[in-house]
This record gives C-alpha cells, structure tokens and sequence, in this order.
C-alpha cells in the first residue's frame, strides 16, 4: 500500500546484492537527473545485508527493492530470503529482480518462472555483461515501473543564506533574492522588493549561491505568485544557444550536489537504524522485532529533532 504522497514525491529504489562494479555510484547519481531516488544496499556479511533489507523496508515502506540474485550468499539461497521478505512485506513495497544475462534460455526461463511464482511486481533486469549498456535498461525499467511517481526533477531545499543574484545591466543595478529550492532544471526564489524587477521574463548571468554552489546562468521565468514575506518565483535554467538547461560544467557539479543533499537523510536514517538494532540484539528476540524496536525509536529521535 503506498504512502499518502508518494505518487507525488516518488519511490525510494534500493538495488540489494549489487556492488559498485554491478551499479556504480555514478549511475545512481545520473539517475538523479531522471527525477529517481536510488540507493545500493549491499554488505560483505550476508547477516548484516539481511538485517539492513529489514531495516530499510521498515523505515521506507512503499519502496521498490530490485534483488542482484547472482551475488553468492552465505547459508541462504536468494530465493528463500525473497520469499520470507514478501511474506513480511508484500502489501508494502514491491520487488523485482536483476540478474546477469543468461546466453542459455532455458537457465532465464527457470529464473523467471521461479520468481514469478512468487508474484514479484516489478518485474526483471538482465544485466548485459558490458556495464556501459545498462543504464539506459535501468532507467527503462524503472520508468515502467512508476519509480519517479509524478514528479519530474528531484528538488532540494535550500539554506538561510542561499541566494540568487539578478544583474540588470541597463539600470546599472543588481537585485538580490533568496534561493528556496532548486533541481537539475529549475530554481525558486523570493524577492521582497519586487518593484525594482524589470517586466521581462528571460534574465542573463543571474548569480547562484546555494549548498556551498557558486555558479552563473541564464533563466527564464515560468512563474510567479504572492508569497508571505515578498513574491516567489520560478526560473527555468538556460543556456546561451537558449536551450533549457546548465551547461554541462555547471550540471555535473549541480547533480552530484542534488545527489549529496537529496539521499543523504535516507543514508543516515539507515545508519542510525542499524546502530539502534546492535544496541538491542538480544536473545530470543527475533531479527524482524528488534528491526521494529530499532525504526520506532530512530523516528521518534527524528521527529524529536525536527519538531
């Protein structure tokens, strides 16, 4: 069952068993761009891969968890764990699998009809021995399976003093705002003196400040509405030849910032999950329950901190 708003802010992906030569940290950063949040989980203790799988089901329900079937595991077969996975988790994420391409189609059709036995909803992807071909199947797949929810970029908000700098040469002044949020594509800011703005919508070498960014672009306005303290406004970044988007300099330290800022709350939220479960490992409790002990008490220390 999703969450209220997911549609809307996407679905966490985590690739389970697959390791930077399967999934490099450079294709979930691209993946960024496509508006998909994407995580590796993968441990070199098969224990401790279960007990994270746990974990992140727990604090992320509604994820989509893909399984690298052919990382060799030790003392369970992946088909054993998928199956007790779904049967605590089935009405809360949904599961597909990965796998290097078979050349024999009987061992492929033996994979699927294994997995689809257990009625997986997401489906499978056969990864090509060349590592260079399968982002574009990646992103394939996840499109098919609704992974970015409605939304098209991934945004992130911005501090205090982030700010945007207007240059309107032919007045001989500058117009400072202050930055809201900003992805890939676009940015937010608001003005508080807005009577100084000149009527036209296209604006060049507007000056960003943001997330320990210092870059210059061109932008467009695509729109403005009243806010409390001033007015907000959308601008759409372009390029010289006037094409929407960074130049491609500015877009790679953009993204991997976009990155950085956009999955590092999962990442710790996980970590601390994990060092709460250690801390409450006990005999004769089960693995799922202490999960559960370890998620609630790091969401009421999340909510404590952001109340």
């Amino acid at each position: 069952m999703a969450e209220a708003g997911t549609e809307i802010t996407g679905y966490k992906t985590f690739f389970v068993g697959a390791d930077s030569s399967i999934l490099p940290e450079a294709v979930l950063e691209d993946l960024i761009v496509y508006g998909y949040e994407a995580y590796r989980l993968q441990e070199s203790s098969t224990k401790v891969l279960i007990q994270k799988l746990e974990l992140a089901a727990q604090l992320f329900p509604s994820s989509i968890f893909f399984f690298y079937i052919d990382l060799p595991l030790e003392g369970i077969q992946w088909s054993e764990l998928i199956l007790r996975f779904i049967k605590n988790h089935q009405d809360s994420v949904r599961i597909g699998i990965m796998y290097t391409k078979r050349s024999m189609e009987g061992e492929r059709l033996a994979i699927e009809n294994l997995y689809n036995a257990m009625k997986i909803q997401c489906g499978f992807i056969p990864l090509n021995l060349k590592r260079s071909q399968n982002f574009p199947l990646i992103l394939q797949h996840l499109e098919e399976c609704g992974a970015r929810g409605k939304r098209k970029h991934i945004r992130v908000s911005c501090g205090a003093s982030s700010t945007a700098t207007f240059f309107i040469r032919e007045a001989g002044r500058r117009i400072p705002a202050t930055m809201m949020d900003y992805s890939i594509n676009h940015f937010s800011c608001i003005m508080t003196d807005v009577d100084i703005m000149p009527p036209y919508d296209t604006h060049e070498d507007v000056l960003i400040q943001t997330s320990g960014l210092r870059f210059r672009t061109d932008c467009k306005k695509i729109m403005e509405r009243d806010a409390q303290n001033g007015k907000l406004f959308v601008f759409v970044f372009l390029q010289k030849d006037g094409s929407t988007g960074l130049t491609d300099d500015t877009r790679f330290k953009v993204q991997s910032k976009i990155y950085e800022l956009s999955t590092e709350p999962t990442r710790t939220l996980l970590q601390d999950a994990y060092t709460e479960f250690l801390k409450r490992k006990r005999d004769g409790i089960t693995m799922e329950a202490t999960c559960t002990q370890a998620v609630q008490e790091v969401k009421l220390a999340h909510s404590a901190r952001h109340s």
